[in-house]
C-alpha cells in the first residue's frame, strides 16, 4: 500500500471539451498511448476528476475516484501503484470522466482529468492536449436520479460505444479528437491536494454472484410518462406538457407520480401536486364524466426524466382497465402528450389557465424503450418465480437458457458488499435490458437498494457480446437482469463483482467459545470493509456526509479490527482541515450545503485523546491544539451570559443525524447539549494535562463545574432525582427522557452514587431490557456500553450487548440492519449511526485487552471468563503484535497464554484469589505486573452483590 504524496513536481493541465464546458450531466472517454522500455519497481499515477472516473490500464479496470474534497474549489488526488498493470512495449491508460456541475453553480471545480505518472522520479506521461477524447453520448439519455440529490441513473447504449477503447488494440476513429479546454493547475476551481489515504482499490479476486432465482414478470401496471428531451439547461427553465383522459363517470382515481424536478401538476383546474420532487407520492385526480385536461409544469434540468404516472391495473371489481392519453380532447387524435418550452412563465407563478393553442407544440409519445423511470415500473410490478424441481444438471440448464422479454433472473452475493457489477450478455441490437442491484427483496421479488432509492441501470444492447459495468460504486447483495425488450433472446453470458477494498497491512484475529459473539466480530468486521472503501461523490446528497461521532466511532473499530492508525489520524485530520475560522467544524458534506454538527462537535477531544492514547505520537498531539482551543473558545463564546448555559443550539443550527430525539422551542436549555459540553471540557482538560498545560487543564475544569452546577440548577428535578430534557422553567411539562440523563452521566452532571437511580429509571435487569425506543439507536447503544463498561459494570451490560446485536444482525446479509422493525441492511455511509460496529468491546471486554499507557507500552488484562470459556486472539498494536489466548479448564482454573513481537508490560485487572487460579504463560518479551489491591476489594463488592442476589 503506497503511502500518499504529493508528486515532487505538478506537471500536466485539466484537460477536457469545449462543447461540453456548458453541459452537466457528461461523461468523456480519454486515452492516451504511451511506451515502458522497461517496467520499474514501482511506477505511480497521480489522478484527480471532476466529478468522477473510472481509470482502466491496459483493459484493466485499475480504480475509481477521487473522494470529494471538503472544501470549494479543491479536488483530491488519488495515488494508484500501477506497475503491476503495465507491460513491456506500449500500454494503454483510458478514463471514462464524468461532469455534473452543482445547482446554484455554488462548488466551482474545473471539469475534466488531471494525472501524472512517474517512475524512479521520471514522468511517464501527464494530462494534455495530446491525449485521444470522445464524447460519452452513450451514457447519456433522459433518466431518473438514484434518489433525492443523488446522481443519475446509469444508462449505457452498447451499440454507441467504441469496443475495446480502454485496450491497446483498439485503434481510433474520426469521432475521436484532442482535448481543447485546458486549466492550468493552481487556480480556485482547479487546486489539487493529494487524499491523506491512499485511494481503495479492486480486490484482486472478488467473489462471484450466484443464481439465485429465475421467472417472469407479470402484473405490470396502466403507465405514461413525459419527458422534455432537447432541454440543455440546468433548472432554471419552465416547461409544460398536457394530456387528456377520457372517463365514462365522476371518479376520485388514485395515482403515483414520479419526478426529479420542481413541478405543478394539475387535473382540469385543480393543484393536485407541487413539490421539489416526487418518489411515487401517491395523489388522487379528480376525474369528471368526459375529457379531463392534466397539466404538467415543471422546471427540468438537462436528461430530466419528466414525469411518470403510474395508474391501476385493475378496477375496484378486479377486472382489467386500460387507459388513453390523447393529446387532444378527441377520441380520434394521437396518443401522447403536448409539450411546450421554454416559457417565460415561472413555476411559482404558473396556473391551470396556461394555454398551448398560440404555443410551438410538440408531440410526445410514451414507449416502454423510452421509459425514464424503469425502476418505479418494476416496482409496480409482480414477478412469479420458476419451480425448479429438477435435476442438477437440468436445474443448470435451466440458468443458461436464454432469456425473453419480460424474464428476468437474479443472482446473489455471499454477503453485501461495495463495489463494482459486471453483467456481459449475448443479444441483438437494440434490445433493452434492465439491471437492478440493491440488497433486499420486496414482497413482490423485486430487488430493492432502499427507501426511496432507485437500483435500475439499463442497457441498450449491440449485436453480439455486451458488458455492462455500474460507473459508481454500491452496496450490492442481489443483481436483477430482467428483459424489457428483445428482438430474440438474450443470453447472460456472465455475472461478476469488482470489490471496492482498502488493501491492510495487517488485521486483528479474534475468536471465543460464543459463536454468536463470533458473528458480530465477522459482521463488523465486513461493515469496516466496506466502510472504509467508502467513495463520497462530489454531489450535495445526504448520503455523502461525513459526521464527527460516525468517524470516530468507525476509526476507533478500524485501529482495533485492522491496527490502522493512519485511517483514524486522518479521518481526524480531514475534520481539522475543514475547520472555520471562527472554531466550528462542520460536517463533511463534499458540495455546497452546509451541515452542522454542534451536537457531535462536543466528541472532537474524545477522538484526539483517544488516538494520541493508541499512538503515543506526542508530536501529532501537540499540532492538534491550535485546532482543539479554537473550538473550546467557539463552545465559550456561545454560553448564555444569563444562564451560564448553551441554549437554543437545535434552533439555531437545524441539526441534521441527530444524537437526540424530539424537537427543542426557542429559549430552551437542552440537557444533553450541557451535558456533551461538560464531558468536551473533561476531555480537553485531559489533554492539557498530558501536555503539562496545568492553566488550560485548571480553566477547563473549572468551567465543567460551572457549567454542571448551572444545568443542575435549572434542569435536574429533586421531585424524582431525574434531569428534564429542558429546563424545568420551561413552559412544556417536564421530560424526564433517556438520553438527557444518560449525556448527564456521561458528561459527570450526575454523580456515580446516582448510577443505580439512573439504571432502574429506564431498564430492566432482566429481559426485555430496554424501557425506551432512545436506546435502540445506534449512537446510544455505543456510548452507553462504553460508560457501563468503564464503570466496571460487566454482567448485566454483556448480556444487554448480546441482545442488542442479535437484533441489529441480518447473518445472511453480514450486515446491520438499519433498525429493529426494518428489514434493509444499513447503507454503507457515515451518518445516523449506520456504520457503528461493536468490535472493539468485544476486543476489551471478552479478550480483556486493554490500553493502560499511551502506545500500549503497559495494556490491561482482563478476560471474560466468567462470561464465555475461553478466547484467543491475535491483535496489532501502536509497536508490534499482541498474542492472546485464554481458557477455563475443567477443574476452574483459567490457562493464560501471552506472547507479543515488543516489549510489553500486562497490568492483569484480577484479584489475587483469582491470580491464584491462573496459570500464567509468557513469552520472552511480556513482562506481567502486579495488581493493585482495589481488584481485591472489587471481588469482594461481587461476591457480596451475588450472595444478595442469590
Amino acid at each position: 500500500m503506497t503511502e500518499p504524496r504529493r508528486p515532487g513536481r505538478i506537471q500536466g493541465e485539466w484537460i477536457w471539451k469545449n462543447s461540453l464546458l456548458n453541459h452537466p450531466d457528461s461523461f468523456l472517454l480519454m486515452r492516451k498511448e504511451f511506451v515502458c522500455n522497461l517496467v520499474e519497481l514501482e511506477t505511480n499515477l497521480w489522478i484527480s476528476a471532476n466529478c468522477a472516473y473510472q481509470l482502466f490500464i491496459n483493459g484493466r479496470f485499475v480504480g475509481f475516484g477521487p473522494r470529494a474534497h471538503q472544501n470549494c474549489g479543491t479536488s483530491y488526488i488519488d495515488l494508484h501503484e500501477v506497475t503491476y498493470y503495465l507491460e513491456s512495449g506500449i500500454n494503454v491508460i483510458a478514463v471514462l470522466v464524468y461532469y455534473n456541475a452543482d445547482q446554484g453553480g455554488c462548488n466551482k471545480h474545473t471539469p475534466g482529468l488531471w494525472c501524472q505518472m512517474e517512475a524512479q522520479g521520471k514522468i511517464i506521461l501527464c494530462s494534455d492536449s495530446t491525449w485521444a477524447v470522445r464524447e460519452g453520448g452513450c451514457f447519456c439519455t433522459p433518466r431518473a436520479r438514484i434518489s433525492k440529490d443523488q446522481g443519475m441513473s446509469q444508462y449505457f447504449n452498447a451499440d454507441d460505444c467504441p469496443l475495446n477503447w480502454t485496450t491497446p488494440v483498439f485503434l481510433p476513429d474520426a469521432s475521436w479528437a484532442h482535448p481543447d479546454h485546458t486549466t492550468a493547475v493552481g487556480e480556485f476551481g482547479s487546486r489539487l491536494e493529494i487524499h491523506p489515504l491512499a485511494p481503495p482499490g479492486i480486490a484482486v479476486e472478488s467473489p462471484a454472484p450466484l443464481p439465485f432465482a429465475r421467472g417472469r414478470i407479470t402484473s405490470l401496471p396502466n403507465w405514461t410518462q413525459v419527458a422534455f428531451e432537447e432541454t440543455d439547461c440546468d433548472g432554471m427553465e419552465t416547461y409544460a406538457a398536457n394530456t387528456f383522459l377520457f372517463c365514462e363517470a365522476d371518479e376520485e382515481l388514485p395515482v403515483r407520480l414520479y419526478s426529479d424536478d420542481p413541478l405543478k401538476f394539475f387535473c382540469n383546474n385543480r393543484l393536485v401536486l407541487s413539490a421539489r420532487e416526487t418518489m411515487g407520492g401517491e395523489v388522487t385526480l379528480p376525474l369528471r364524466s368526459g375529457w379531463n385536461r392534466l397539466l404538467l409544469i415543471q422546471n427540468p434540468s438537462r436528461h430530466s426524466m419528466g414525469l411518470v404516472m403510474l395508474l391501476p391495473a385493475v378496477d375496484e371489481f378486479g377486472g382489467e382497465r386500460e387507459f388513453w392519453f390523447s393529446r387532444e380532447p378527441d377520441s380520434g387524435a394521437s396518443e401522447g402528450w403536448n409539450t411546450v418550452g421554454p416559457l417565460k412563465l415561472s413555476l411559482e407563478e404558473a396556473t391551470p389557465s396556461l394555454k398551448f393553442e398560440r404555443l410551438r407544440v410538440k408531440g410526445y409519445s410514451s414507449s416502454l424503450p423510452e421509459l425514464t423511470d424503469p425502476y418505479a415500473l418494476l416496482n409496480a410490478s409482480r414477478f412469479e418465480p420458476e419451480s425448479c424441481d429438477a435435476g442438477e444438471d437440468e436445474a443448470a440448464l435451466a440458468w443458461s437458457r436464454p432469456l425473453q422479454t419480460n424474464d428476468y433472473v437474479i443472482y446473489k452475493l455471499d454477503m453485501i458488499r461495495y463495489g463494482f457489477v459486471r453483467v456481459t450478455l449475448e443479444a441483438t441490437a437494440g434490445d433493452l435490458v434492465d439491471i437492478t442491484i440493491g440488497c433486499r427483496r420486496t414482497e413482490t421479488g423485486f430487488i430493492t437498494p432502499g427507501k426511496d432509492t432507485r437500483g435500475t441501470g439499463t442497457i441498450r444492447c449491440r449485436n453480439a457480446r455486451n458488458v455492462y459495468l455500474t460507473f459508481v460504486p454500491n452496496d450490492c447483495f442481489y443483481i436483477m437482469i430482467s428483459i424489457r425488450r428483445a428482438a430474440g433472446s438474450v443470453k447472460v453470458l456472465g455475472v461478476g463483482f469488482d470489490e471496492l477494498t482498502r488493501a491492510e497491512r495487517q488485521e486483528t484475529v479474534f475468536h471465543c467459545s460464543d459463536e454468536l459473539l463470533n458473528r458480530f466480530w465477522e459482521i463488523g468486521r465486513q461493515t469496516l470493509r466496506r466502510s472504509a472503501a467508502f467513495v463520497p461523490l462530489a454531489e450535495s446528497r445526504a448520503d455523502n456526509d461525513c459526521y464527527m461521532l460516525d468517524a470516530y466511532i468507525d476509526a476507533v473499530n478500524m485501529a482495533a479490527v485492522f491496527g490502522d492508525y493512519e485511517y483514524a489520524n486522518a479521518r481526524l485530520q480531514q475534520f481539522v482541515d475543514a475547520q472555520l475560522e471562527n472554531g466550528d467544524i462542520p460536517a463533511l458534506t463534499f458540495g455546497t450545503r452546509h451541515a452542522s454538527q454542534v451536537h457531535q462537535l462536543f466528541f472532537f477531544p474524545v477522538w484526539i485523546y483517544y488516538n494520541y492514547r493508541f499512538s503515543a505520537n506526542i508530536t501529532r498531539l501537540r499540532e492538534m491544539i491550535p485546532s482543539l482551543d479554537l473550538t473550546r473558545e467557539y463552545f465559550e463564546a456561545m454560553i448564555d451570559e444569563e444562564t451560564g448555559l448553551l441554549t437554543d443550539a437545535e434552533i439555531r443550527f437545524g441539526f441534521q443525524s441527530k444524537i437526540s430525539f424530539g424537537e427543542f422551542k426557542e429559549g430552551e436549555i437542552p440537557t444533553y447539549l450541557n451535558a456533551l459540553f461538560c464531558r468536551f471540557l473533561l476531555s480537553s482538560a485531559e489533554i492539557y494535562r498530558t501536555l503539562e498545560d496545568w492553566e488550560q487543564a485548571e480553566h477547563c475544569l473549572a468551567l465543567a463545574g460551572r457549567v454542571a452546577a448551572a444545568l443542575r440548577d435549572r434542569n435536574f428535578d429533586p421531585a424524582c432525582s431525574l434531569f428534564c430534557r429542558w429546563s424545568l422553567e420551561s413552559e412544556r411539562m417536564p421530560d424526564h427522557n433517556l438520553f438527557a440523563n444518560f449525556c448527564a452521566m456521561y458528561g459527570g452532571v450526575l454523580p456515580l452514587s446516582s448510577f443505580e437511580h439512573f439504571f432502574y429509571s429506564f431498564f430492566n435487569y432482566d429481559p426485555p431490557y430496554d424501557r425506551s425506543d432512545e436506546s435502540r439507536h445506534p449512537y446510544f447503544h455505543f456510548l452507553f456500553m462504553e460508560m457501563m463498561f468503564a464503570l466496571g459494570q460487566r454482567e448485566w451490560p454483556f448480556r444487554y450487548f448480546r441482545d442488542y446485536w442479535s437484533k441489529r444482525m441480518c447473518s445472511e446479509s453480514m450486515a446491520w440492519r438499519a433498525d429493529f422493525d426494518c428489514d434493509d441492511p444499513a447503507p454503507t455511509k457515515f451518518s445516523e449511526g449506520s456504520g457503528v460496529s461493536p468490535n472493539i468491546f468485544l476486543l476489551r471486554e471478552v479478550l480483556g485487552i486493554r490500553i493502560a499507557e499511551a502506545g500500549h507500552s503497559v495494556v490491561y488484562f482482563n478476560p471474560a471468563f466468567k462470561l464465555v470459556r475461553s478466547a484467543d486472539g491475535i491483535v496489532p498494536m501502536a509497536r508490534g503484535r499482541l498474542k492472546v489466548k485464554w481458557e477455563v479448564l475443567d477443574d476452574g482454573v483459567l490457562d493464560v497464554t501471552l506472547d507479543a513481537s515488543f516489549p510489553v508490560k500486562i497490568l492483569p485487572e484480577m484479584s489475587h484469589k483469582q491470580l491464584a487460579d491462573t496459570i500464567f504463560r509468557l513469552g520472552e518479551k511480556i513482562t506481567l505486573l502486579n495488581p493493585t489491591p482495589e481488584y481485591d476489594a472489587d471481588e469482594e463488592a461481587e461476591e457480596k452483590e451475588e450472595l444478595v442476589e442469590s
